[in-house]
């Protein structure tokens, strides 16, 4: 079977579909990834083929974020998937695509749930075509409701029917998000999202033990904003925010500040810090007590797999929207705009508030329940089949 993966050139719209395309490799079968020129490197650093497609460029995408800067973060969401994934992207994408597909001839398409041009050639070549979820189940209806129009305009420039969404509905998604996490829907389209669960990581035992993970009796925070956030000096602050509030604690902290962000900018580092660009998540997950991040998807998926209370301090995207169900499900705590004042003593609660880490261990058992990647991956190779 050959299967070729779609996706947004962002780190974090291409991570959810690393284990589908990586499993589906061991189990023997063909796979291609389509993305960006850009993504490139992190694909061939995880042994995946790319076939490269077209991006609209940083100057049409910079004319659409200059409309944003006066929204909220609900606005700026259905603005950036109507005029950019489902419009600006997509129609980028589209001749790369279809000449990928020319060429290679998929037997079925994964397409990230926000890329949108691979929609479309699943239906021009009438093949089967999944999703897998980056967002949570509340954002992804809301993506798709926002969607609708612009996909429609699409179809009808490629000679199919509008169909007000229907295609979109009907497709079989898989998600990372437990149901505790998908806010007030049930089903993102016509059918129930297959849930995957995100293994627990555990240490290797042959390995090193890293001199910031040397256990002096000190609980250990894990503090990262995610890969891209060190590349914007509006952040800079917050990350000095971070480093004074722990500067005063009774904890270990590991600070993962991203490869784009020049140390310098820190200022003073604690000497209870230690600031990494990265580190992998397998070495701190299990040795970690608490978790301080951005809301990214893949960050709280896995601190909360895991077991880890979660202080939440989103910046954009679908990040505010993790940040309420995390705390409503009683895992963590939502903080935007923190002071150093108000990080600390959320850093102290989540630490200390027994209910807050029981609430992360039930969303971790309820995580543990999930079907595994393996079981996904049976689910494409039946849908190839049909």
């Amino acid at each position: 079977m050959r299967v070729l993966f779609s996706s947004m050139r962002m780190t974090g719209h291409i991570r959810p579909l690393l284990p589908y395309a990586h499993t589906l490799m061991k189990h023997g079968h063909q796979v291609l990834f389509a993305s960006p020129e850009s993504a490139g490197p992190i694909l061939r650093d995880t042994g995946l083929a790319h076939a490269p497609f077209g991006h609209p460029g940083d100057e049409k995408l910079g004319k659409v974020w200059a409309t944003t800067s006066n929204m909220t973060a609900e606005e700026m969401g259905r603005t950036m998937v109507r005029d950019v994934f489902a419009d600006l992207n997509a129609r980028a994408a589209l001749p790369g695509l279809r000449e990928t597909f020319r060429t290679w001839k998929p037997d079925v398409i994964v397409r990230e749930s926000l890329e949108f041009a691979a929609a479309i050639v699943a239906a021009e070549n009438d093949i089967p075509v999944a999703s897998v979820a980056t967002i949570n189940g509340l954002s992804e209806a809301v993506a798709m409701a926002s969607a609708v129009a612009p996909v429609d305009v699409l179809r009808q420039e490629a000679g199919l029917e509008p169909d007000v969404g229907a295609a979109l509905r009907a497709t079989p998604t898989f998600t990372s998000f437990p149901a505790s996490l998908d806010g007030d829907v049930e089903t993102v389209g016509s059918l129930a999202p297959f849930r995957v669960r995100t293994e627990r990581e555990s240490l290797d035992p042959e390995s090193a033990v890293p001199t910031w993970a040397l256990d002096d009796g000190r609980p250990l925070v894990f503090i990262t904003f995610g890969t891209l956030a060190a590349g914007s000096s509006k952040n800079h602050e917050l990350f000095r925010t971070a480093l004074k509030s722990v500067a005063d604690l009774p904890v270990r902290a590991l600070f993962s500040t991203g490869a784009e962000m020049d140390r310098s900018l820190l200022g003073a580092v604690p000497e209870n810090v230690t600031v990494e660009a990265w580190v992998p998540q397998r070495e701190i997950f299990p040795r970690a007590a608490a978790l301080v991040c951005h809301g990214g998807a893949g960050t709280v998926l896995a601190g909360l797999a895991n077991g880890l209370p979660i202080v939440l301090t989103p910046l954009n995207a679908d990040q505010p929207e993790n940040a309420r169900r995390v705390e409503a499900a009683g895992a963590g705590i939502a903080l935007p705009n923190p002071d150093t004042t108000s990080l600390r003593a959320a850093i102290e609660r989540a630490l200390a508030d027994s209910r807050i880490r029981a609430a992360a261990g039930r969303i971790a058992h309820e995580i543990g329940t999930m079907w595994s990647i393996h079981d996904a991956v049976g689910k494409i190779e039946r849908l190839s089949a049909s």
